[in-house]
């Protein structure tokens, strides 16, 4: 995917984002209004939920943009920030516990469309190859799921291939910190598909 492809849809994902939490936050004003009716002085003025939506508007607009530009490329050796990333930002949007806690969700077509985009704008052309099929490429479940598959699974094929890129990782004299910090990283990508290694294996 190219830069200027991935700029759009992420200019998409926190339009649509945006639209989302400012209905959601105008619907719980209104219906906090209806069971705490305002009590205001003659001279005061209260908020309408136009004046709040635009407030929220512009930290949302904020927190997102933040949320998905923090969100790398998915690559072969970044599955674990990556993962924490883009959970923090499914969190944020209310749609965390539809990929990673209800197995039977369905998803709306905006919400679906809406964290499809996201992921799909969020992985290395390399890797996308590896995840995106003709069974899963309209389904942002089954797309999570996929990657899940590929970079968490505990079966001997995935366990195997981890390992092997583990093997394949050059050593780079001049930049020994950068060396530890991949090593660290691949130390939590093979914990994650099942090899054990002492808490202080990498530890200076």
């Amino acid at each position: 995917m190219s830069c200027a492809s991935a700029d759009w849809a992420a200019e998409v994902s926190v339009t649509t984002v945006e639209t989302r939490l400012v209905k959601s936050t105008t619907c719980m004003l209104e219906e906090e209004s209806k069971i705490y009716p305002a009590t205001t002085l003659a001279n005061q003025k209260p908020l309408t939920t136009t004046e709040v939506s635009r407030g929220m508007d512009k930290v949302n607009s904020t927190v997102l943009k933040t949320s998905i530009e923090g969100i790398p490329l998915l690559t072969n050796n970044n599955y674990t920030i990556w993962r924490i990333r883009a959970l923090n930002l499914f969190d944020l949007i209310g749609l965390k516990d539809q990929l990673v806690k209800d197995k039977n969700a369905v998803l709306p077509a905006e919400d679906n469309k809406l964290l499809k985009s996201i992921l799909v704008a969020k992985l290395d052309s390399l890797v996308q190859t590896n995840i995106i099929n003709a069974e899963n490429k309209n389904s942002a479940i089954l797309i999570w799921k996929s990657i899940t598959q590929f970079f968490a699974s505990n079966q001997s094929s995935n366990k195997a291939r981890v390992f092997q890129s583990f093997l394949r990782t050059p050593y780079t004299p001049n930049d020994i910190t950068g060396f530890i910090k991949t090593m660290k990283e691949f130390q939590a990508r093979l914990i994650k598909v099942g090899w054990e290694f002492p808490a202080d294996a990498l530890d200076p």
